[in-house]
């Protein structure tokens, strides 16, 4: 029940609230209410560009993290990924299994008073992952979550992520060197859409999505579609 409460109270925030700094406000008195003085809420792009957090975690770990793509490290990150359902951990719990790499991790955010938490994963659009993790600074015995408590959970990040997250969808704003149409479908081949995917999707036909595609790698100078994402992801195009 006091799981429930907790994403409750999340739930009523984003409604309540009318900017970001005064959401991001309550969900961190509401997270230290119930025992968790941090919070990060974090948006996983498909192709590990343009992933971002809203947290309260402090600068230099938040810092720490992109700096050194620990988004492909953590092991809650990778755990939320593949279960997409809520979960508790610790770090002694995680520690007992994890590689060198991931005791690596473990041993910096433990450096920053990090020792256990609460991770809510949910699916957003274009293949990309949002999650909501409150975490302590106790080592706090990980348990387990009834259904009805991840339904509750799994609503109240929806809800945030509309709100920290944004609409959630590529830009169509005209990128240099792209036109609109062929920076979306470049989009959603980052995605993993074939190219009669995307034709459906945009409601064009197959040739018109090849023809944009193929001025995509003319223009950014690339053999193969996947040597057109990198560069456009290095170029900020998508």
């Amino acid at each position: 029940m006091r799981i429930r409460a907790l994403f409750q109270e999340l739930t009523n925030s984003s409604h309540a609230t009318l900017t970001e700094a005064s959401l991001k406000k309550a969900v961190a008195e509401i997270a230290t209410s119930y025992g968790y003085d941090r919070f990060a809420y974090l948006n996983l792009d498909t192709m590990g560009a343009g992933s971002f957090a809203v947290s309260n975690y402090p600068r230099d770990w938040q810092k720490i993290y992109f700096d050194r793509s620990y988004t492909l490290v953590d092991p809650v990150v990778t755990m939320g990924k593949r279960i997409m359902r809520a979960f508790s951990w610790s770090v002694n719990e995680q520690r007992r299994r994890a590689t060198q790499e991931e005791r690596g991790f473990w041993d910096a955010a433990s450096a920053f008073s990090i020792r256990a938490g609460l991770t809510v994963p949910i699916r957003v659009s274009f293949g990309q992952t949002a999650m909501l993790t409150l975490a302590s600074p106790y080592d706090l015995k990980p348990i387990a979550l009834r259904d009805v408590e991840c339904l509750a959970a799994a609503t109240s990040v929806a809800f945030l992520h509309s709100r920290f997250g944004g609409t959630d969808r590529p830009t169509t704003r005209r990128r240099p060197g792209l036109t609109d149409r062929e920076a979306l479908c470049l989009k959603w081949v980052a995605a993993g859409k074939t190219m009669m995917d995307i034709a459906v999707i945009l409601g064009v036909n197959y040739h018109t999505v090849r023809w944009d595609l193929d001025n995509v790698r003319a223009k950014l100078n690339v053999k193969n579609l996947r040597q057109a994402i990198s560069r456009a992801i290095k170029l900020r195009l998508i």
